[in-house]
Formats: structure tokens, C-alpha cells, sequence
């Protein structure tokens, strides 16, 4: 899996994370972007990425579960190409649980995501 398609990923999730208390803040999408970045040491490049993806999905109205499911199929087509390993898994997860918390603690339905996350990184 290239890198540019771990960050389109993570930015589909942090948008179904966001999106799941209702609308999204300006100060949300900074917040998702500066975890990105510290989580997998991402250049400006790289968070362009992140942005991008997020951006699209907000103009398009993209609903909490389409990003999710589309974050999903976009890792799993793409896991041969990267050493999807345990720790970039974990990487993924930590990722996601930070950007919940970071939104006032994390709801029944940011939970539930998480849950539903953990599940589908197993089966990679």
C-alpha cells in the first residue's frame, strides 16, 4: 500500500470520526490533520493529502458510514502493497481513538466506529 493511500484512509476515518457528532468544525479538520501529522510523521505533502480527502467528502456530503466503508476498502485493496503490519495497525487505531477524544471525549457513536475499526484491522 503506498503511503498517499494510508493518508487518503486516514482521512476518510477522521472524517467518519467527525462526522459522527454532526457537523464539522474548522477547528475538527485541524485537529485530525495536526494527529496525522504527529502520528505518522507526515510531511506537508502528505497532510495535502488528508486535506484533500477530507475536503471532497464534506462537498460531497459523503455520509459517516460511505467514509468509513470507503477508508476501509481503500486499506484493504491496498495492504499487499504495504507491509500493513501490526504496528502500522496500531498506528491506524491510535490515530482514530486520538481524534475522538480530542472531540470533548468519545461518544456512543465515535465508539462504535472504533469498535467496528478494530474488527476490520483484524481481519488484514
Amino acid at each position: 500500500m503506498s503511503q498517499q493511500n494510508i493518508h487518503i484512509a486516514m482521512g476518510s476515518l477522521g472524517y467518519a470520526i467527525a462526522k459522527a457528532d454532526g457537523d464539522i468544525q474548522e477547528n475538527e479538520k485541524n485537529i485530525i490533520t495536526e494527529l496525522a501529522q504527529k502520528e505518522f510523521e507526515l510531511g506537508d505533502d502528505d497532510i495535502e493529502w488528508i486535506r484533500t480527502m477530507f475536503l471532497k467528502l464534506e462537498k460531497d456530503h459523503i455520509s459517516l458510514e460511505d467514509a468509513y466503508n470507503y477508508a476501509i476498502d481503500t486499506l484493504e485493496a491496498n495492504r499487499y502493497e504495504f507491509d500493513f503490519d501490526d504496528g502500522v495497525k496500531r498506528k491506524c487505531l491510535r490515530f482514530i481513538e486520538r481524534v475522538a477524544e480530542s472531540f470533548g471525549g468519545i461518544s456512543y457513536k465515535e465508539s462504535s466506529i472504533i469498535d467496528k475499526l478494530k474488527v476490520d484491522l483484524d481481519r488484514f
